[in-house]
């Protein structure tokens, strides 16, 4: 990114994170020459926005000051909110499964068998249930459970019953062997056609796909174009860069 040439007037500037401008080694942070890149895009009249699929509260533990942001599209599209130089301003979007589609997830995850995770309705999708697969889990879901430890509850078994203690979910976010990924992509389109699915490379090498579940019509590139609508710009004034599929 840092060799971009800019020009003045009002655009949007949309970046992934993790593995477009933060590095997947541990404490690497955001080049400063990307720093800089984004400072020119800002001086220049650009609204710069990082489009993650990290929680608002994961995205806020990773942010230093010197990353320069007007817009945050967080959990792959569920959540929008300004930033400034504080940080997060009011959540502005966020969007939750119904009651119905939580079930229809929750059961296509537990037949196929791979484990999960199950978040909560931004700003609360830091918070997770899991289940873990059987036999040795993937390396990512092992260190993704150890790093998140202190957010996550085992999965309960009861959670179909009826009733105003029932929690509502935003996302799931299951880890399928590579070989399984046509196989698992076939199965969900025929048992939960409605729902989002967007797959990404496990960012450990441990030889699976990541596949989130999410509500209908949930995805990066959708809260890409309403944050432009909102803005009042035309998507041909809208430039998106990223690393991976989603």
């Amino acid at each position: 990114m840092s060799q971009i040439q800019v020009s003045a007037g009002r655009r949007l500037w949309l970046t992934d994170f993790d593995g477009t401008i933060q590095p997947p080694e541990p404490g690497g942070g955001v080049a400063p020459a990307d720093l800089a890149a984004l400072r020119r895009l800002g001086a220049a009249g650009w609204l710069r926005a990082v489009v993650t699929g990290r929680s608002l509260f994961s995205f806020a533990a990773a942010w230093a000051p010197g990353l320069e942001l007007d817009w945050l599209i967080f959990s792959s599209g569920a959540g929008l909110c300004p930033w400034g130089p504080q940080g997060p301003g009011d959540i502005l979007s966020a969007a939750g499964f119904t009651p119905s589609e939580a079930e229809t997830a929750l059961r296509a995850a537990l037949d196929l068998d791979f484990g999960f995770f199950a978040y909560l309705p931004p700003p609360d999708s830091h918070h997770f249930y899991y289940q873990a697969p059987p036999g040795r889990a993937p390396e990512g879901f092992r260190r993704r459970l150890a790093q998140y430890a202190a957010q996550g509850r085992l999965f309960p078994r009861g959670c179909f019953a009826a009733g105003p203690g029932r929690r509502a979910l935003g996302q799931l976010l299951l880890m399928i062997p590579a070989a399984e990924a046509g196989r698992v992509e076939a199965e969900l389109a025929r048992r939960a056609p409605e729902l989002s699915r967007l797959w990404s490379a496990s960012p450990f090498g441990d030889g699976c796909r990541w596949l989130e579940m999410l509500p209908p019509g949930v995805s990066k590139g959708r809260a890409a174009a309403d944050l432009a609508a909102r803005l009042g710009l035309d998507r041909r004034l809208a430039v998106a860069t990223g690393n991976d599929d989603n």
